[in-house]
């Protein structure tokens, strides 16, 4: 018997794997991976070494025995091979290929077990299986062509150097184990490339006839979409701004300088990166429209991937994973938690981040608390991994990067457009009562009403005596339900029948909603122009006709925003127009000034990166803090059938998913009293909610105060 065969890597019913197999199919995967950003040796190796721990006895006895219950370590064996020749990047990722990076450690003895570091002392003193033979029947296992680290990087340049290592290696391992599995037959890739998008969207655009206008509106979008186009393919690869207007067309003007750079520059796609994950999905919808169904990935936390095609669908299912498509559709939360998370199922795609057009869509949302580490991450992208970075808004939030990139300004003299979509005059009423602000929305026909809180959106709601044309939106209600009330809204505006919306800030951005009328409670400055967006977005009515009124509620102002709503006070007091870019540019300028530097990476992440400390930043580095549950809603017959499928024990990922639209986040204090209350049942750990009553057709999850629950805020 060759000796090769009697070690293995993986066995199914009547196939095997051998691990030497394992380790080149891996390590050429590996390499071409980190080729991409210049780092193929190291990830040739980091391939070749990851697995050398299954020579040992202990591993093929336990892959020979399924039955077999003995931990065996397999990944500090190639650690150990690695750090022995001078590559600790190499080593690190190879640590942490199963379970996720780890901690670096302070030094090397017993009590750091769980860090890099104490697990190289283990392998050091001979406590993990005898794998030696893998000197004998690895020949290739010395790899003394790569190069060294580089001494002169910042210590977020070897950061990211070992994140994107480690998303090749633990990509690589994870395609060669599914080829084997699957012995081939996984349908993924048959996207189109840039090139071929590029004419797809120039079709598009030709034959909705939107090149063509020269005055008014559409011919101010014409100019957008043109110096769009020859800005992508002017320029080299680098970060950029695109300052249009709300109203402007930024979205498609966005996605063509994107398409028209990408095919000039040789890169290989896009990435589309969203606030929210309910605006999320009308622009994937569009992209689809425009690029072909099959050429656009959407990856969300409340995606379903519903194809006709069973392989079609498993094609979307298995991107998702890695980012492999030509157009990816995604969140902040997913791109960046991705980007700062350890775990190898996160990790996966950052290698595909490479080579790519990125467009961060209203870029002035990235949260405040992680603004440093993010801008870091923006500024490294594009520096070492041939990416290029749109920062894409109409209120650009004054970015300043550490080495003192200037962004270049797609759009020639921004400033013009502003005037010349200029389509709302902004009032400020100043201190009013909550009864009066529903008086106001009770006399008009059609209005927008933007409160700060959910549980002023639900008063002022109920204070509204005539329901008829009355909406409700707030995250209180389930994204399915969200979903059927905006189109029931559109549906009244397109005809012209009253419509008084009352909503919280979800509604803000990217929402394709046209007023008359905007009333907007006093908050940052951001928030003020985007909720202005939502009036006369169509330019259909006179600027004069169509007001956005800013008011305050005595005593309502979140303290969350409290330093946002001081910035915006001290620039409506200083500049006549709030929507002027200098107005904007002085907004964000003073906010940040107040919040104070320290406060711009609140979870000290530059510090955890110095210490490479990976376990510790993916414990802190979230968009949306863990503070809140999610309450499952058995809403109409879709809901019930998916909450029936939960309780008996039909529990994966498809069903998570569809979950997602079902589900309501409460705050732990207000969790606990739905549970203690019996308002809700765990099902396998799952909060259901049991009391019906408690959501509402009209303004979704209510807490009653005379069952006990006070209402939230």
């Amino acid at each position: 018997m060759n000796k090769q065969s009697q070690y293995l890597a993986h066995k199914t019913e009547d196939r095997e794997q051998t691990v030497l197999q394992h380790l080149t199919g891996t390590s050429k995967l590996s390499e071409q991976f980190a080729s991409s950003f210049g780092k193929g040796k190291q990830g040739e190796m980091a391939g070749y070494l990851h697995d050398i721990g299954k020579y040992s006895r202990l591993f093929q006895e336990r892959i020979q025995n399924p039955e077999c219950i003995k931990r065996c370590d397999h990944s500090t064996a190639g650690a150990i091979e690695a750090f022995n020749q001078r590559q600790l990047y190499v080593a690190m990722c190879i640590l942490g290929h199963h379970g996720g990076l780890l901690n670096m450690g302070g030094k090397m003895d017993a009590s750091e077990d769980g860090t890099v570091l104490g697990r190289l002392r283990k392998g050091m003193e001979g406590k993990i299986p005898d794998y030696s033979i893998w000197k004998e029947l690895c020949p290739n296992g010395n790899f003394e062509d790569v190069p060294e680290i580089d001494a002169h990087q910042t210590p977020f340049e070897r950061y990211m150097e070992i994140k994107m290592l480690y998303s090749s290696l633990v990509d690589a391992d994870f395609l060669d184990t599914e080829n084997f599995m699957e012995e081939g037959t996984v349908p993924r890739g048959g996207y189109d490339n840039l090139e071929q998008l590029k004419k797809r969207l120039e079709n598009y655009l030709e034959n909705k006839k939107w090149l063509g206008s020269k005055a008014g509106i559409n011919g101010m979008r014409t100019e957008i979409l043109e110096t769009a186009a020859e800005q992508g393919r002017k320029h080299t690869r680098g970060i950029y701004t695109l300052t249009v207007p709300t109203g402007g067309g930024k979205t498609i003007s966005s996605l063509r300088f994107a398409l028209h750079h990408g095919a000039e520059h040789g890169l290989e796609r896009i990435i589309y990166v969203i606030p929210y994950v309910n605006i999320i999905e009308q622009t994937a919808e569009k992209f689809r429209e425009i690029l072909g169904s099959r050429n656009v990935l959407e990856h969300h936390s409340n995606v379903i991937y519903e194809e006709e095609d069973e392989q079609e669908q498993r094609r979307f299912q298995l991107a998702s994973e890695n980012w492999d498509a030509t157009v990816i559709v995604t969140t902040a939360v997913q791109f960046f938690e991705s980007l700062f998370h350890n775990k190898p199922s996160r990790c996966r795609k950052l290698h595909n981040i490479a080579n790519s057009v990125i467009i961060y869509d209203e870029v002035q949302m990235l949260p405040v608390s992680h603004w440093i580490p993010c801008i870091h991450a923006l500024e490294e992208l594009s520096k070492s991994y041939r990416t290029t970075q749109v920062l894409c808004t109409a209120t650009q939030p004054a970015v300043e990067f550490p080495e003192k990139t200037f962004p270049y300004e797609i759009i020639k003299e921004p400033k013009r457009y502003f005037g010349r979509f200029k389509r709302v005059a902004f009032r400020n009423t100043g201190l009013i009562t909550l009864e009066e602000a529903a008086e106001r929305i009770e006399g008009s026909r059609q209005v927008l009403c933007i409160v700060n809180t959910k549980r002023t959106a639900q008063s002022l709601y109920h204070m509204v005596p005539e329901k008829e044309g009355v909406f409700h939106l707030t995250t209180m209600m389930i994204p399915v339900h969200r979903k059927e009330v905006l189109k029931q809204i559109k549906e009244r505006l397109k005809v012209g029948k009253p419509c008084k919306v009352i909503a919280t800030s979800l509604v803000e951005a990217g929402v394709d909603l046209d007023f008359p009328y905007v009333m907007r409670e006093q908050a940052g400055l951001d928030s003020i122009l985007q909720a202005a967006g939502r009036c006369n977005r169509n330019g259909s009515r006179n600027s004069g006709e169509s007001i956005t009124e800013v008011f305050e509620l005595e005593g309502r102002i979140p303290l969350s925003i409290r330093q946002q709503v001081d910035a915006a006070r001290y620039v409506m007091r200083q500049y006549e127009e709030w929507d002027s870019l200098e107005a904007i540019e002085a907004y964000f300028k003073f906010w940040r000034e107040l919040r104070g530097k320290e406060n711009l990476d609140q979870k000290r992440v530059m510090e955890k990166v110095n210490r490479f400390a990976f376990r510790e930043i993916a414990e802190v580095f979230r968009f949306i803090e863990n503070d809140t549950y999610t309450v499952y809603i058995p809403w109409r017959e879709d809901g019930e059938e998916l909450i029936n499928r939960l309780r008996y024990g039909f529990c994966d990922k498809a069903l998570f998913r569809a979950l997602g639209r079902y589900g309501v986040n409460v705050f732990e204090l207000h969790y606990r009293e739905l549970v203690r209350l019996g308002n809700v049942e765990l099902i396998n750990g799952i909060a259901v909610l049991t009391n019906r009553n408690l959501y509402h057709e009209d303004t979704g999850l209510e807490f009653q105060t005379e069952e006990g629950i006070a209402i939230f805020c």
